[in-house]
């Protein structure tokens, strides 16, 4: 990187529309947003984990070109595996900026006496593949985008789902029938949330979040209560499965966390949840559904695309492990 030309800082508060530009430009499908972005922050900051950015700067323009981040995640929580990143806007491609902001992780990582990175690669991307592989890197899974397109689909019927259910003693709600201010139906959501959880495919090691992390994100502006779907057996919830609103797309929905206990998995919970979601989406005019969904829960997927998600965009999971013989958090030489 010349030096001359750019130079490297800690991220600042004035950064967070610059740096989403960067990221909705290396990721269109899925645009960034910086109050997203502040809100992700905090909840890492609340939780005093490891939280570091920085970003690469451009003498003459003042504008910033590029990002690194280091930090922990709160569902897969370890004091020495963190979750890494660097972004670099594609009109300064090829000028030093990556490999300096690798450096800089690879520093971080002695400091923090990492034993692990975890970072994400587009498929389509032949250059980031290779970047992330030069610094060591190896494919885990893969995790797709995937779409619905309510305007090019037809409304489904669960008619005969919903009946069979329904007879079997199960109750269908939404948080805002049950009441999305009180402690008691709180706790029996952050129950099926942390008893669902534990198997899904993440990257590390299942760690509950505190209930007080987990019912202060129901708070957020992002959550739609008349659309936090609810499946009751007895006193509590054997499955949920809610939307929220997409800050960087009016006319778009995001699908969030889909789970359902493992006593009451393989009766099509999950697929009735989600037909209501899409017909609380269409109902309210909103044109698009988006959706996350991982290589290692393909059961998730058969749902998903039998309601009509198709495939937009494939990252590539990826690991570096370093050593922890000799020097704790000393980097693995690439492969």
């Amino acid at each position: 990187m010349d030096l001359r030309r750019y130079f490297l800082r800690p991220f600042e508060e004035g950064d967070y529309e610059a740096v989403a530009h960067i990221e909705t430009k290396t990721n269109p499908e899925f645009p960034s947003n910086p109050d997203w972005a502040r809100r992700w922050d905090r909840l890492l900051d609340a939780q005093h984990f490891v939280h570091e950015e920085w970003v690469v700067q451009e003498r003459d323009t003042s504008e910033v070109v590029a990002a690194a981040s280091i930090y922990h995640t709160p569902y897969s929580y370890d004091a020495h595996r963190f979750w890494a990143s660097v972004v670099v806007d594609p009109g300064h491609l090829h000028r030093g900026i990556g490999r300096a902001l690798a450096a800089l992780l690879d520093a971080e990582a002695v400091a923090h006496r990492a034993t692990c990175y975890w970072t994400n690669a587009r498929k389509d991307d032949p250059r980031a593949l290779q970047f992330a592989a030069r610094q060591g890197f190896t494919e885990l899974r893969t995790s797709w985008m995937s779409i619905l397109d309510l305007s090019a689909t037809a409304p489904t019927s669960g008619t005969e789902l919903s009946d069979r259910l329904e007879g079997e003693g199960f109750r269908f709600s939404t948080l805002a029938r049950e009441g999305a201010s009180r402690a008691e139906v709180r706790q029996r959501l952050y129950d099926v949330d942390a008893d669902s959880s534990r198997d899904a495919p993440r990257m590390g090691e299942f760690t509950p979040i505190p209930f007080a992390q987990f019912s202060a994100e129901l708070d957020e502006p992002t959550i739609i209560p008349e659309a936090f779907f609810l499946a009751a057996h007895g006193d509590s919830y054997a499955a949920s499965s809610h939307l929220e609103r997409d800050l960087g797309s009016p006319d778009t929905l995001i699908v969030g966390y889909t789970g359902t206990r493992k006593e009451y998995r393989g009766r099509g919970l999950a697929t009735e949840l989600k037909r209501r979601s899409i017909e609380y989406a269409r109902a309210n005019g909103f044109r698009f559904l988006r959706t996350f969904n991982d290589s290692l829960n393909p059961p998730i997927w058969a749902i998903n695309q039998k309601l009509g998600f198709r495939r937009v965009v494939e990252w590539s999971n990826q690991q570096r492990l370093f050593r922890s013989e000799s020097t704790p958090g000393s980097p693995s030489p690439p492969p």
